[in-house]
């Protein structure tokens, strides 16, 4: 009789990954993790002393407000989309926080200022999401509509109160300078976990980063991509919201320029933590960490070694768009949606 068939077939050889591919593959990870590395190395350098601790309280309590509200923003960005009204919603909703914790007073008016400005941040971000979608609209037309809007509301809020700017009466954070810090970067380090385990465990940012890959794919493949980007951009309100809250406790005052540059000041961290402008699967929560600090930090570092204003401005110009152009991976464009 015929011997029988061998039917085990032989074991393939793991391929071996050489340092070259591995660079490759992960270039824009270890190029936002040594960028951060390397200013943090300056900052040591050129803030050794007494004041070394005041400073670095300050870099925590700057950075921890970004790093509040790129936790949100991670999910905006996978899709590729942006919402350029972050700013003009944080100067609202801290100047709200403010009115209505001195109306009602002590801490249950914080809480409840706190409150309104969480569902008003929820509803702006239900806009954002659906009615971009609904009319037919990019969905950064829709945040240029809400950052006109909350701009003309912040300026009527102000003018209100007669005044330039406003305090809150009742104080919400630690009186030690260290003791802040800590409490700051807890939180932080809270809302990462709840974030990371939503990103990457989750329908929410599973179809986020399959929207930002492929939207057309996204939906053929049966993800209902309206739901899922109002549940986006819907998340991203609740880090503005708690972001505000932030910034309150960190300053405790308000005014027209109030939340002034952080729809950008966002932007630029998530792309220094290497973030990638076009979303996709290679989005990741780290961008949020790594982005903020490392951002502060720079700025930082190039105060001390007594750096002009206006050739900051331009160093971080040159920066953004480097690191633009080595993050997009999409061919059709740059920008995000």
């Amino acid at each position: 009789m015929p011997e029988k068939l061998k039917t085990n077939t032989p074991v393939e050889e793991t391929e071996k990954v050489t340092p070259l591919q591995f660079l490759k593959k992960h270039v824009y990870d270890i190029t936002s993790y040594m960028g951060l590395v390397l200013v943090a190395v300056l900052f040591v350098i050129f803030n050794s002393g007494p004041r070394f601790m005041f400073n670095l309280s300050s870099v925590i309590q700057t950075a921890s407000v970004y790093a509040v509200i790129a936790l949100g923003a991670v999910f905006v960005y996978s899709m590729g989309f942006m919402d350029v009204s972050i700013g003009q919603q944080v100067g609202v909703y801290v100047i709200l926080m403010i009115l209505i914790g001195n109306k009602v007073g002590g801490v249950p008016g914080v809480i409840v200022g706190f409150l309104a400005v969480l569902a008003l941040a929820l509803i702006c971000g239900a806009i954002n999401g659906a009615v971009a979608v609904w009319l037919g609209l990019p969905s950064i037309v829709t945040s240029l509509f809400l950052m006109f809007f909350f701009t003309g509301a912040q300026v009527l809020l102000m003018e209100g109160t007669g005044k330039n700017s406003i305090e809150l009466e009742q104080a919400v954070r630690p009186e030690g300078r260290n003791e802040y810090s800590l409490m700051l970067i807890a939180i932080v380090i809270v809302l990462a976990l709840i974030a990371a385990y939503f990103f990457k465990y989750t329908k929410l940012g599973k179809y986020t980063r399959a929207i930002g890959a492929n939207e057309t794919t996204a939906a053929q493949s049966g993800v209902n991509t309206i739901k899922w980007r109002v549940i986006a951009y819907m998340a991203l309100g609740v880090c503005v919201a708690l972001g505000s809250f932030v910034l309150l406790t960190r300053t405790g005052t308000a005014g027209k320029g109030s939340g002034s540059g952080y729809a950008m000041d966002v932007m630029i961290c998530l792309i220094l933590g290497g973030m990638p402008l076009s979303g996709g699967m290679k989005s990741k929560i780290s961008a949020a960490l790594v982005g903020p600090f490392t951002y502060v930090l720079l700025s930082n570092d190039l105060t001390t070694m007594g750096v002009d204003l206006n050739w900051i401005n331009f160093v971080k110009a040159l920066i953004f768009i480097a690191i633009v152009l080595l993050t997009c991976r999409k061919k059709d464009g740059v920008l995000p949606r």
